[in-house]
């Protein structure tokens, strides 16, 4: 398993998770699901050339971000990954709880499953709100580490290119 297959199984793993959520938008009569970004959010509009700002509609989301692997070459490969978690609300007390609802619905949907696609929960799972917000749009963090299987190179019986 490389790391491009494990972000793509992460990620269609935390849209089917959180399916079922409504969280708030900036448009107070639409509610709806965190939406799953892989890597970083899509390109913010530009508004000094006259496009309309989305960014608060770009909320709620999640994005899976991979850090690093760690791979010995024999048996062992273990892959890290960050969600960075977005979500909106106008309650300036109590608007972290969303966030902190969809950290909460990750960690129990990976526990109860303890692996996605060939990867295996490993370590721990850590979560955190950060210091400052800037409400009305509220942030955390998640990482979580994976065990997967080490990937197999073949030789070429032609030469020395090599298959994944």
């Amino acid at each position: 398993m490389d790391s491009l297959n494990m972000t793509d199984e992460l990620v269609a793993f935390l849209t089917d998770s959180l399916a079922d959520m409504r969280l708030p938008t900036k448009d107070e009569n639409i509610l709806k699901a965190p939406t799953i970004y892989d890597g970083y959010s899509p390109p913010k509009k530009n508004v000094r050339r006259g496009e309309e700002d989305t960014e608060q509609d770009d909320y709620p989301f999640v994005i899976v971000r991979f850090l690093f692997e760690k791979d010995n070459l024999k048996d062992e490969n273990v892959m890290k990954f960050r969600f960075v978690i977005g979500t909106y609300s106008k309650d300036e007390r109590q608007g972290w709880r969303e966030t902190l609802d969809v950290m909460n619905h990750i960690k129990f949907a990976l526990k109860e499953v303890n692996s996605v696609g060939p990867g295996i929960l490993t370590g721990e799972i850590e979560s955190a709100l950060f210091e400052e917000q800037p409400k009305p749009l509220w942030h955390g963090v998640m990482e979580v580490d994976f065990a997967t299987p080490p990937v197999q190179l073949e030789r070429s019986v032609l030469g020395d290119d090599f298959n994944y």
